[in-house]
């Protein structure tokens, strides 16, 4: 036997402590976790030129690659209706990715998720609070039978 598995040092776990869940006596404020301050030094247009200094070039740069894979691997004539339109849908798509990142990670954004999450977060609360509500009433419906 090793002095690992000797009895003499066995030390017993403590007893399981019993936790009443009580209802709650009021609705408690609720504050986001996570609070923004926006304060802005530009202005709208300042991101909006931003926004177009960062997606126009990469924009322009993924829809010459889709026009050269199209004439080259897929024989489309360069001077066609269908390389522009291979051209113009790769380019819109690539700038709708880029309008959408930006959307989501400006300020107005991020305020927008934040409040859509916290919704979520209130509306499971509530819909867990009145499942327990709910049994209990039925457990004080079965107690006084």
């Amino acid at each position: 036997m090793t002095q690992y598995t000797k009895r003499d040092n066995f030390v017993a776990p403590a007893p399981r402590q019993h936790v009443e869940i009580v209802p709650i006596g009021e609705q408690l404020p609720m504050l986001p976790t996570a609070q923004t301050s926006v304060t802005l030094h530009t202005t709208y247009t300042d991101r909006s030129v931003g926004f177009q200094v960062a997606t126009v070039p990469i924009s322009i740069a993924f829809g010459v690659g889709a026009l050269v894979v199209a004439v080259v691997g897929y024989s489309v004539p360069v001077l066609s209706i269908g390389a522009l339109m291979v051209f113009w849908l790769a380019f819109l798509g690539w700038w709708l990715l880029g309008w959408a990142i930006h959307h989501i990670a400006s300020p107005d954004g991020i305020a927008l998720v934040q409040a859509i999450l916290m919704y979520r977060y209130v509306r499971n609360e509530q819909r867990e609070r009145l499942r327990r509500y709910a049994s209990l009433r039925a457990k004080d419906g079965a107690d006084h039978e």
